[in-house]
């Protein structure tokens, strides 16, 4: 997981038009992308 991989998909979901069902799913993905980067720097803050 890298932070290109989030802005991809951030810019994914700005400039393409998905069926809702896609939409969703890109979100989903996308929050649990920004959720495990932000799992991460929070270990490295506490190490």
């Amino acid at each position: 997981m890298t932070v290109d991989t989030i802005e991809e998909l951030r810019a994914e979901l700005r400039e393409c038009v998905f069926m809702p069902a896609e939409r969703k799913a890109l979100e989903v993905e996308l929050a649990e992308l920004i959720r495990q980067r932000d799992e991460a720097l929070a270990a490295e803050e506490g190490a």
